[in-house]
């Protein structure tokens, strides 16, 4: 097999491995609706690991087939720890820019966390906490990042990986708010692996980020009980939604997202530096990587079946309910 051919057999094969989680996450996102609408209700920490493993075990049996190493194929080489310590603290300046992405987005929908809020709160606190802030970030990282961003790289480049893994990330999570921070998220997450030459940057991150805004909804949660207040997170969202707030936290993220990456930006160079790294940090914005495409049949099919989730089954359900 020559190396257009063998282009073509690898990027059609993560295409498949795309459409296959996202169509297993949609049979378990069915089935726990139709189970609750028949009375059976899952605890959160059930719906929660189920989640994660539509993606996690087809992406572990990709692994397998292919043979890929876990160090050399998937980017999960050891850190030095002042890397593992900067990237604790890139936290604080990566955040914002989500944050801020966040926000605008709720111009035009929901704020999808706030409105699992009530859900999240519903169940064990530690369990919830390490799923949400261990084990999903972790699931996801070695999704996205080691195995789409780390083999789309091979074929037409890091940036391009970066950006592709990105969308399909931000796609995964079948809804527009999510989708569009997490998409930003993704492509800050790829510049900081490549500076370091490891994926594990993006999941430390990740998890900081995670266990953070959980803490931050334990915390004010906790807070309007010892007040004897009901928080009704999703409600106060909506609410900032419908007023002049929005825009003040619009022009507030904005602002402190823009000093985040001044001060981001450097991290990242003594990330590379740090790391021996450089060369490679910067060979990413050269643009010199030949391009052998990225998207096939399997792979529009697995973006055509996310679209659908997104905006179609929403008003087939209604559609089949009325």
């Amino acid at each position: 097999m020559n190396t257009a051919d063998n282009a073509r057999s690898e990027t059609s094969g993560l295409g498949w491995l795309f459409f296959i989680s996202m169509f297993v996450h949609l049979l378990a996102m069915l089935g726990f609706n139709l189970l609750s609408d028949k009375g059976f209700e899952f605890p959160v920490e059930v719906t929660l690991v189920v989640s994660e493993l539509t993606i996690l075990i087809p992406a572990v049996i990709y692994v397998l087939v292919k043979n890929l190493d876990l160090r050399n194929d998937l980017g999960f080489r050891r850190l030095k720890p002042g890397t593992v310590l900067m990237c604790i603290l890139l936290t604080m300046f990566v955040s914002p820019v989500a944050s801020f992405v966040n926000v605008v987005s709720q111009l035009f929908v929901s704020n999808t966390m706030t409105q699992m809020s009530d859900t999240l709160l519903g169940g064990s606190g530690i369990a919830v906490w390490f799923l949400t802030a261990v084990y999903g970030p972790f699931c996801e990282e070695f999704v996205f990042r080691g195995i789409f961003c780390n083999r789309y790289e091979q074929y037409v480049g890091p940036l391009r990986a970066g950006f592709i893994s990105a969308m399909l990330f931000g796609l995964a999570h079948m809804n527009i708010n999510q989708a569009a921070y997490v998409f930003v998220l993704s492509v800050i997450f790829s510049i900081i692996n490549r500076a370091a030459g490891s994926v594990l940057p993006s999941l430390i991150i990740h998890m900081c980020i995670n266990g953070f805004n959980m803490l931050m909804m334990f915390a004010m949660a906790g807070a309007a009980k010892s007040l004897g207040r009901e928080t009704d997170l999703a409600q106060a969202a909506e609410l900032a939604r419908g007023s002049d707030i929005l825009y003040m936290m619009i022009a507030v993220t904005f602002v402190i997202s823009i000093i985040s990456i001044a001060i981001a930006i450097p991290c990242v160079v003594w990330i590379a530096k740090h790391e021996d790294n450089f060369e490679a940090l910067h060979d990413m914005f050269a643009n010199k990587h030949e391009n052998a495409g990225w998207l096939r049949v399997s792979t529009v099919l697995g973006i055509c079946l996310v679209l659908f989730v997104m905006f179609g089954l929403p008003q087939l359900l209604e559609i089949i309910d009325g």
